[in-house]
């Protein structure tokens, strides 16, 4: 059955959340096919395969608390307007900071750019906590 209305904040919380554990098991494909060559990414101990198995455990992690903030939702004590700069800071945390890490993999060293999931993720945190204790 298509859906006919916009879905609430937390279904699209839920939704984004099984996406990124869903690319973290395509991801985890990709490498396990790779893995076992010795030299992939220039071998295991290398800055580029660090930041890769990174990436990949970063979607599924950061997957596991979008899903967990949309049941979070409603005991959470704060406006709608708070909720969805939430909802967004939780959803831009989890696109960047898997492509920060493959960005690095790359042999760009702009380690700076992590401010951005550090930063939506801090907010979307602290906010979080306040709601829940509020």
């Amino acid at each position: 059955m298509p859906l006919t209305c916009q879905p609430e904040w937390d279904v699209t919380n839920e939704i984004f959340g099984w996406a990124c554990i869903l690319a973290s098991v395509v991801m985890g494909l990709w490498m396990g096919v790779r893995f076992q060559e010795e030299n992939w990414l220039g071998g295991y101990g290398t800055l580029a395969r660090r930041m890769v198995r990174l990436a990949h455990i970063a979607l599924a992690a950061l997957g596991i608390v979008n899903i967990e903030f949309g049941r979070s939702i409603g005991e959470l004590g704060l406006s709608s307007g708070l909720v969805h700069i939430i909802s967004f800071a939780f959803i831009v945390g989890a696109v960047s900071m898997p492509a920060c890490c493959l960005l690095i993999a790359t042999k760009s060293r702009r380690f700076e750019m992590f401010a951005l999931p550090i930063g939506s993720l801090t907010v979307a945190l602290v906010l979080t906590i306040w709601g829940l204790l509020g």
